[in-house]
């Protein structure tokens, strides 16, 4: 009989290159699942040989599965490996009855050569721990010289990032954001809406660790459910956490972008795609591939590709009966200040701490050419949206009452092409604007009516 072998671990991509080079390289017959209960379940009627799981996991953390799968199960009982980027919790892993505690990243080979030992009855070779730590070590360097070589190029970059991070925060309602990056062995912040420089975020660091070893994206609806050793008792009011990975060009990830917040704040995939992508834009700005700031196109204006992102996001929130207000607006916003002095920076920073004043929460402004601004705003109440995103656009005006605006409500519509044609509807609302001449705005909502069928004779 072929042994089985049980993978447990949120990180879908993960799972799958896994499952992959176990097929390949091995004659095990391998299952897997992308959740702690998905996994239990599994292994309640399959009885594998061998469960390999990861220990942070939204839904049911991998210290609830260990516990569960030694208590239930009748014998012979699994060998169990609990894997983590996170190492406080080793013994607690090892006190509800994890074989082997193996920390992230591992290498596939290893994973192969790990399980063949303990099929085996044997300790597992002490070069897999040293292989991770070479590859934790390897990712610290990568970290190092690419956060120096940006700080060479662009000194300011640091506090550039810092007024992005407050950007993050004022959109998800004041939650806390930090970019933390690997430097000297330790995942320490970077740039942060609140937090010093060189800080190691008390209760919320394991998760960021986890996520920077797995290179896997993390949702923590309630940290209270989570496992975090010792220091979940000490920091009970962490509740919601999202982190994603920040990579280096071709290589491991140096860090990661994470939002935190101690109210219970609902976070899902879409929201998930946006953080996704500024992480992805400021990956390009420490591998030297983007021009300017990276994702500000100017004070508290993201880049085209950025808003039009996260303006699809938000618009995936529609169906639901969100409202989202979009506009655009014939306005020249100031280009990106340059920040090549402390006193470019200041102006810098002035000008974004005056946008970022006026900026509801789930609310951007973009500059989609070099006279045309964009904005949205997800409100619960059309016309109030409207009255602040008139206002926000008008706040910017050089001469105010000049510009030319459109504006177009959007409620309980789910549109499949990530809102082309609500822009190209806006486009359409613009041109007549501007041929009605300067200070012109124009208005439309779009919401689903039922319309009554005439019924057949």
């Amino acid at each position: 009989m072929r042994h089985k072998i049980l993978l447990i671990d949120d990180s879908q991509d993960l799972l799958d290159s896994y499952v992959a080079f176990l097929e390949t390289a091995t004659s095990y017959e391998v299952r897997a699942a992308a959740s702690g209960r998905a996994g239990l379940d599994i292994a309640r009627s399959w009885r594998p040989d061998v469960v390999v799981t990861d220990i942070m996991m939204p839904d049911m953390n991998g210290l609830d599965v260990i516990t569960h799968v030694r208590s239930e199960m009748p014998p012979p009982l699994p060998v169990i490996v609990a894997m983590s980027g996170f190492p406080d919790v080793e013994r607690e892993a090892h006190d509800r009855g994890a074989e082997v505690f193996q920390a992230k990243p591992v290498d596939p080979d290893d994973l192969v050569t790990l399980i063949d030992s303990l099929l085996e009855k044997r300790k597992p070779p002490a070069h897999i721990a040293a292989a991770s730590e070479a590859r934790r070590r390897h990712a610290s360097e990568v970290a190092k010289t690419a956060v120096a070589a940006i700080l060479e190029r662009r000194p300011y970059f640091a506090k550039v990032a810092q007024l992005g991070t407050r950007l993050l925060s004022r959109y998800f309602d004041d939650a806390d954001a930090a970019l933390l990056l690997i430097g000297d062995g330790h995942l320490k912040v970077f740039a942060s809406s609140g937090w010093p420089a060189g800080m190691q975020p008390e209760g919320i660091l394991g998760y960021a660790l986890d996520v920077v070893a797995s290179g896997s994206t993390l949702i923590v609806p309630d940290l209270a459910t989570m496992p975090n050793g010792s220091v979940r008792s000490t920091v009970p009011e962490w509740r919601m956490l999202a982190a994603v990975p920040v990579w280096s060009m071709g290589g491991p990830a140096i860090g990661a972008l994470m939002i935190a917040d101690r109210r219970p704040v609902a976070f899902d995939v879409h929201d998930l795609a946006i953080l996704e992508h500024i992480a992805a834009r400021l990956a390009d700005v420490f591998s030297g591939t983007a021009t300017g700031a990276g994702v500000l196109e100017g004070p508290a204006v993201l880049r085209a590709d950025s808003w039009r992102h996260a303006f699809s996001s938000e618009l995936s929130h529609l169906g639901r009966g969100a409202t989202v207000v979009a506009a655009l607006a014939s306005l020249t916003v100031p280009t990106m200040i340059p920040v090549r002095s402390r006193e470019q920076l200041e102006q810098l920073v002035r000008a974004t701490d005056e946008t970022i004043a006026r900026l509801p929460a789930r609310t951007a402004l973009g500059r989609l050419t070099p006279q045309t601004l964009a904005a949205y705003s997800v409100v619960g109440d059309s016309a109030a949206g409207e009255r602040t995103v008139l206002s926000l656009i008008e706040s910017l005006e050089a001469k105010p009452g000049d510009a030319c605006v459109a504006i177009i409500s959007a409620t309980d519509v789910s549109p499949g092409d990530g809102g082309t044609a609500l822009l190209e509807i806006l486009q359409s609302v613009l041109a007549s604007a501007t041929a009605r001449g300067p200070g012109t705005a124009l208005g439309a909502r779009l919401a689903p009516t039922a319309i009554e069928r005439p019924r057949a004779a």
